[in-house]
């Protein structure tokens, strides 16, 4: 019973670890998705300046690959800024409201699904409303769910 009692705080030490570096692997995983979904933007802003429709088109196509990413377990429990600090960027508040979150999640997608077919219609004033729009859901998320920088 002894040795049982002894092994019982290293084991939850040993469970708490893996659990805490599974959640940092999410929390990079996160990042490195909202980083690539940024680049994106960044991207799709210089084509809209300066409007090709051929470069539109092409990087409309890699916001699409990015959309098809299922987001979803990025958002695992536990792997907030008050979890993570420093490290995430992600308010705790996301778990209490994941209805409105998963809302907000929606509104990018269906903006992201239009520049897409802005992009397909050539059209710079389509392109750059559509663009316009989708930086206004990617804004509406980070004012109620990301830690300021």
């Amino acid at each position: 019973m002894r040795k049982i009692l002894l092994t019982l705080p290293v084991a939850a030490l040993v469970l708490g670890t893996a659990a805490y570096a599974d959640g940092m692997e999410t929390v990079k995983a996160r990042h490195a998705y909202f980083k690539s979904l940024g680049g994106a933007m960044k991207a799709m802003s210089g084509v809209a300046k300066s409007y090709d429709a051929e470069a539109a088109k092409a990087e409309a196509a890699k916001l699409a690959a990015i959309l098809e990413t299922d987001a979803g377990p990025l958002f695992a429990p536990g792997t907030s800024a008050d979890d993570f600090p420093g490290e995430s960027e992600a308010k705790a508040s996301i778990w209490e409201n994941m209805d409105d979150f998963g809302a907000k999640a929606k509104a990018m997608h269906v903006a992201g699904a239009e520049l897409i077919a802005a992009a397909d219609t050539g059209e710079a004033a389509a392109f750059g409303a559509a663009l316009k729009t989708l930086g206004g859901t990617c804004k509406a998320c980070h004012d109620d769910y990301r830690v300021p920088e």
